[in-house]
Formats: C-alpha cells, structure tokens, sequence
C-alpha cells in the first residue's frame, strides 16, 4: 500500500521535474536566459516531448491511487478517471477522443502521438484545457505549461482526499 509519504514524495518528484522544463523553455525566451543555458551547455528550451509523456504517465499514476488500483488491465480506465478529473473540459474531451491511445500510448510506444498533433510548452490563448482538436487543420495540440496547471489542482485535491482518508 502506498503511504502519505510515499505520495508527497512522488508529488515531489513530479512538480520539480516538469517545473524544469517549463523553466527551461521560459529561460529561452529572453537573450539572457538563452545565453546563460548556452554557456552551461544546455541547449534551449524545454523538453516538450518528454514532458508530456510525464505528465501523461503521471495522469495514470494519479488514477491508480485515485481507486488504489494498479493493475496492468485497468490503465486506461485509470488515465480515463484522473484526465477527467482534470476539468470539465477534459472530461468532455474523452467522449469524443480515446486520449490514452492517441496520446499517452503514443508517446509512450512510439514517441510520437498516434494523430497530427503540436506539444506547446508555454501556453498562450489557444484553447481553455492543455488538449485540444482543431477539425480544419485536423490536427491535436497539447500544451505542457497549461495541462500541468491543471494536473496541480486535481493532484492536490487528490492528495487531500487521501490524507483525509488515511492519517498516515
């Protein structure tokens, strides 16, 4: 059974590490900041690609301790309950899009996502949720900056609930 501790630790984890990348890409934005990265030999921006993948593997995460479930056959019905807890917007996303295939599987699997699709690391004024589908150009957009937001505030109200549920 995982242990509060265990939880804030992976929270931990998981908030430092995206926080990085989008850092990074933030850093990129200004001559300075793309100079000093360039000096320590990091090459700019953020990992866009391997951001989503993370936050999409930690969606599946959050699901499994949602219905302390982790088994191998309920993955997607674990990233399903997580995404949708993310807002309203996401949940209405699923109906028409099976986003754990097209998304997180693709990445996953084949470091790509499975439909013509752009990973933004900093969001703009593109869309109210991080994913979204654009039928003219019949194309997806995933926006790192913005879905981590949103995986934040359900994580948290998750973490909350567990707390609550077992003072350990």
């Amino acid at each position: 059974m995982t242990t509060n501790q265990d939880i804030e630790q992976a929270r931990d984890f998981i908030y430092r590490d995206i926080e990085r990348e989008i850092a990074l890409a933030k850093a990129t934005e200004t001559a300075e900041g793309k100079s000093f990265l360039e000096k320590a030999g990091v090459p700019p921006g953020g990992g866009n690609f391997i951001a989503a993948l993370a936050l999409l593997s930690y969606t599946e995460y959050a699901g499994g301790l949602k219905n302390n479930d982790f088994s191998d056959k309920n993955s997607r019905i674990r990233f399903d309950e997580f995404f949708a807890d993310l807002g309203t917007g996401y949940e209405k996303f699923l109906e028409p899009h099976n986003v754990y295939k097209i998304f997180r599987c693709g990445l996953a699997h084949e470091y790509y996502v499975k439909k013509t699709c752009t990973i933004a690391m900093l969001q703009g004024s593109e869309s109210a949720t991080a994913v979204s589908y654009n039928d003219a150009e019949e194309r997806y957009l995933f926006v790192v900056e913005k879905y981590f937001e949103d995986f934040k505030t359900a994580f948290s109200a998750l973490v909350e609930r567990l707390k609550q549920a077992s003072p350990s």
